[in-house]
């Protein structure tokens, strides 16, 4: 099995399941946005974002060493590599849920809107969400695709229905979307498998100084994961402070329906990292123009999805989402680009990443914190959530070019820069001529719209991956019919 068809099948596997999840919790929209209070979504969102800083701190990059030194030609690796850095995890995760479960409580013991019993619910996430990234990474490093996939859907589904059955039989507030929360971090963990707590017990057989080196490979997250935190998750408490809890359950549903994004960033780099580091060690130099033909092709991936989550987005908020929430649709297109610049950067990133060099990454993530930092004060006070999505877009977009820069540096991979610029334009000019409503009904709006982002779809196609193209063609004008067949077999034309 080719390097491509790895690729290029576990992405195509894993964005159908992350689709089908991002689905579900578009289709359950109108039901708990009627049910819900803007205050209620708020409250879960910015429990939420703490459980996303508390979980990459307790990684500190292990999962990103995990996956780099595990197919390493070079000791340690494999088994040894895997047993460590689950033990690591795992006594990080409980720290980091202690931690953050006594500042939630200590916090909000006198808030009426923050309630601190939820830090047992906090601290739960932290774990199950520490170990739901170290059993997705172990089955990516299996190339267990497949059982991915359908644990993802499994997960949807389940987290889908837990919040709507809260909702409905039991109670109308934040639990009702934090509970499925919590169920959404434990399922990938119970579905996809650990290593046995017996074969966690025995020593990793590593010496301290190859532990010490294993941790460096990914210790820059210790930057990178609260940076990441601060550009994704931060710009909800910027809005908690200056116009409160109610502005930030109006912001999340703008930003739940631009991270369809994610479903093919998810994707792209469950896959990319593991068979990457394959192609890499099996040839390095081979690897700069396969690796650089494929980032080429995810990178046009990524902005037709852009592309999809503008043109579509606004269409979306005001078809299926109550009308309290409706003035989130013009957050879409920015936050969208965010979710762009974050998903091309980790393609840019591995490279560093391949070479052992992620340290660089950490310093552009350090500056692009700042950057959105003083962007948050300044364009949030200001303009509310227009003002956040906006953050993130520009904030995402800078750590892009200073990675994408280091990387190329680094280890170039050769690619397709015409092409690349050509489809960036094309697609650029397509977002801004479709991001309004073309119709007062949103369905027929969509409608008009479909047509012409499936022509944008196929010259973006044609320019960047002709090859594909063609080979797609040449397959769909085969005749399979039995006459045929026999022909063939016969030696016929």
């Amino acid at each position: 099995m080719t390097f491509t068809y790895r690729l290029v099948s576990g992405t195509f596997q894993l964005t159908i399941s992350n689709g089908v999840a991002r689905l579900l919790s578009v289709v359950t929209m109108p039901v708990l946005t009627a049910w819900l209070s803007p205050q209620a979504y708020g409250v879960a969102s910015l429990v939420g974002t703490l459980i996303s800083l508390a979980s990459v701190f307790a990684l500190v990059g292990i999962d990103v060493s995990y996956t780099r030194a595990y197919f390493s030609t070079k000791q340690p690796s494999g088994t040894s590599v895997e047993r460590y850095c689950w033990r690591f995890a795992t006594l990080m995760s409980l720290l980091a849920a202690v931690f953050v479960a006594i500042a939630w409580w200590m916090t909000n013991r006198h808030s009426n809107e923050l309630d601190q019993r939820l830090a047992i619910l906090l601290a739960l996430g932290v774990v199950f969400s520490v170990a739901s990234t170290m059993a997705q990474t172990r089955a990516r490093l299996a190339g267990s695709y497949r059982a991915l996939s359908l644990t993802i859907i499994a997960t949807g589904v389940a987290t889908s229905a837990a919040s709507i059955g809260i909702a409905l039989w039991w109670r109308q507030d934040a639990l009702a979307l934090l509970l499925p929360m919590v169920l959404g971090y434990l399922m990938p963990t119970v579905l996809l498998g650990a290593p046995s707590i017996s074969e966690l017990k025995n020593p990793s057989g590593l010496t301290s100084r190859e532990g010490a080196a294993l941790i460096k490979i990914g210790l820059a997250g210790i930057i990178t994961a609260p940076m990441y935190w601060l550009l994704s998750s931060s710009d909800r408490w910027f809005l908690q402070h200056y116009q409160g809890a109610e502005a930030v359950g109006i912001y999340s549903i703008g930003y739940n329906v631009a991270m369809v994004g994610m479903m093919v960033n998810t994707a792209v780099m469950a896959v990319w990292l593991p068979e990457a580091s394959r192609e890499y060690e099996h040839d390095q130099i081979r690897a700069r123009t396969t690796l650089g033909t494929l980032m080429s092709r995810m990178i046009t991936a990524m902005a037709l999805i852009w592309l999809m989550a503008t043109a579509a987005g606004g269409d979306i908020v005001h078809w299926l989402a109550n009308e309290r929430f409706h003035s989130s649709a013009e957050f879409v297109p920015f936050i969208a680009a965010g979710v762009f610049f974050y998903g091309v950067s980790q393609l840019a990133l591995y490279g560093l990443v391949l070479v052992n060099q992620f340290k660089w990454a950490a310093l552009w993530w350090f500056v692009g914190g700042l950057v959105c930092t003083l962007l948050n004060v300044t364009l949030v006070s200001r303009h509310g959530g227009l003002g956040a999505a906006m953050t993130q877009g520009i904030s995402f977009a800078l750590i892009f070019i200073g990675i994408l820069a280091t990387s190329q540096y680094m280890y170039p991979l050769q690619l397709s820069w015409i092409r690349l610029a050509t489809v960036m334009v094309i697609i650029v000019a397509a977002g801004v001529f479709l991001a309004s409503s073309w119709h007062a009904n949103a369905p027929i709006s969509l409608l008009l719209k479909l047509p012409i982002g499936i022509a944008i779809a196929f010259v973006a196609g044609w320019i960047v991956a002709p090859d594909w193209c063609a080979r797609g063609i040449d397959y769909f004008r085969r005749d399979p019919s039995p006459q045929k067949c026999v022909g063939v077999r016969n030696g016929v034309s």
